[in-house]
C-alpha cells in the first residue's frame, strides 16, 4: 500500500500490497490478476527510506474489510496503516469505488474504536487508481491533503501506467509481470499559489499482480531529480488471524 501516508506532504499514501513472489511470466498477465488486492486480514509491511526526513521507518497496513462508516456517511473497504515511531499509532484509511476507480480517504483517526474525521477535515484522492488496473492508461486527479477547506492547497497529478519488463526485487521476494505507474505532481493553491518555484515532485509505483504495491520512488522536481523517499516491501502475509483492534 505504499504511498499513502509516510510524509504527508511529500509522498502522498501508502497501501499496495505484495505477496511470495510472481511467476516470471512476461505480460500479458493472467487476464484475472488483481493489482490492488483488498481481501479481509490481508497484511503488508513496508520500510520506508526517506532521506527529506533523514530516518528510516517501517509501515505496516492490514485490510479490515468492508465496513460503513457513520462519520463519513459511506461503507468502504478499510484499512489499517501502523507507523513504527514515537506518537504514531494506528490510523484508518478508507477506498472506496467511484466510475471505474479508487477513491482514497486518509488523515483519518479512531475515537472510542469509531473512524472519525479530524476538526480538519480529512485528505481525499479521487481516482487514486483504476479499479482494473492495467498498462497504457493515462489519466489525471487531483489530492487534497488537508480537505478541501478555504486556503487549503491542492496536488494535480498525472499518471500512466506501463508494463515492467524486468523482475522486481526487494526485501520481500522477487516479482515479475508487474506493472509500473508514473506520477507528476504539482502542488498548487494555498500556502503556493504565489511561490516564485513551483513545487514538483515525480514518483515510480510498481504493482505486483494478485499482490500489489511493492516499490515506489519519489524524486525532487522531475524523473530527473534526486531521490526523496523509497518504499519497499519487506513483507507480505495473505491471511492474518485478525486485524489490530484499533487503540
Amino acid at each position: 500500500m505504499p504511498r499513502a501516508g509516510w510524509a504527508m506532504i511529500v509522498l502522498v499514501s501508502l497501501f499496495s500490497v505484495s505477496a511470495v513472489g510472481c511467476k516470471s511470466a512476461p505480460w500479458p498477465a493472467d487476464p484475472s490478476a488483481v493489482f490492488f488486492p483488498l481481501k479481509p486480514n490481508m497484511m503488508w509491511m513496508y520500510r520506508v527510506q526517506s532521506k527529506s526526513q533523514q530516518r528510516e521507518y517501517v509501515v505496516t497496513d492490514t485490510v479490515v474489510g468492508e465496513q460503513y462508516v457513520p462519520a463519513l456517511k459511506l461503507t468502504g473497504a478499510v484499512v489499517q496503516e501502523f507507523y513504527n515511531l514515537d506518537r504514531a499509532g494506528l490510523r484508518p484509511i478508507v477506498y472506496t469505488q467511484k466510475s471505474g476507480y479508487l477513491t482514497r480517504l486518509s488523515g483519518l483517526d479512531y475515537v472510542k474504536h469509531q473512524i472519525e474525521p479530524p476538526a480538519w477535515g480529512r485528505s481525499i484522492e479521487e481516482d487514486f487508481l483504476p479499479e482494473r488496473l492495467r498498462p497504457d492508461t493515462i489519466w489525471q486527479n487531483k489530492l487534497f491533503p488537508y480537505g478541501t477547506l478555504p486556503g487549503g492547497f491542492d496536488v494535480a497529478q498525472s499518471h500512466k501506467s506501463f508494463t515492467e519488463g524486468r523482475t522486481v526485487t526487494v526485501p520481500a521476494g522477487r516479482y515479475a509481470g508487474c506493472i509500473r505507474i508514473e506520477t507528476l505532481a504539482r502542488y498548487e493553491g494555498g500556502a503556493y499559489a504565489h511561490e516564485h518555484h513551483v513545487l514538483k515532485l515525480a514518483y515510480e509505483d510498481w504493482y505486483a499482480p494478485n499482490v500489489g504495491l511493492v516499490r515506489t520512488i519519489a524524486y525532487e522536481g522531475g524523473p530527473s531529480g534526486a531521490e526523496m523517499e523509497r518504499v519497499e516491501l519487506i513483507r507480505f502475509d495473505a491471511a492474518v488471524k485478525s486485524a489490530p483492534a484499533p487503540k
